[in-house]
């Protein structure tokens, strides 16, 4: 069952959830994953590839729930935005619904989580971000290494 399943179908995981994929990208073991002073350039070269993939994965993962999320809130913003219009005792503009809407504590928990969960979707971003940026360096050494160019001077 994917991540996604779980959370759909019960949104009290997601905190456990989150604390597992902030773990995974704990800063120390992510900069350890990236560095490529003192490795060779083929088990680097190698290496890449998986760890892209495996960011990758989980930043899709997280891209979903994120998308679910704002769909959830924006329903529930919907159901607030009914209840205003149908059952309030004096009409209101559009945008004094929203201000009341924004205000809701329903509204704002939801808002909360879906903001942490963005958070941690562009955190992914980040480290997926610069595993590219790694593999660009990899290509320019493979090809200095190619090329012989290692002792000229730029």
């Amino acid at each position: 069952m994917s991540v996604f399943e779980k959370i759909t179908k019960n949104l009290d995981l997601l905190p456990e959830i989150l604390e597992e994929y902030e773990a995974l990208i704990d800063e120390e073991t992510v900069a350890s994953r990236l560095q490529i002073k003192g490795k060779r350039l083929e088990a680097a070269n190698t290496e890449q590839a998986s760890w892209q993939y495996y960011y990758e994965t989980r930043k899709a993962e997280i891209h979903s729930i994120v998308k679910w999320l704002d769909g959830k809130l924006a329903a529930l913003r919907g159901k607030h935005f009914k209840l205003y219009t149908e059952n309030y005792s004096r009409e209101l503009s559009d945008r004094q619904k929203d201000k009341y809407i924004d205000n809701e504590a329903e509204v704002l928990t939801h808002l909360q989580i879906f903001l942490e969960v963005k958070e941690l979707h562009e955190k992914y971003e980040a480290v997926c971000e610069a595993f590219k940026s790694r593999g660009f360096a990899l290509r320019n050494i493979t090809e200095i290494r190619i090329r012989s160019l290692e002792d000229s001077t730029i």
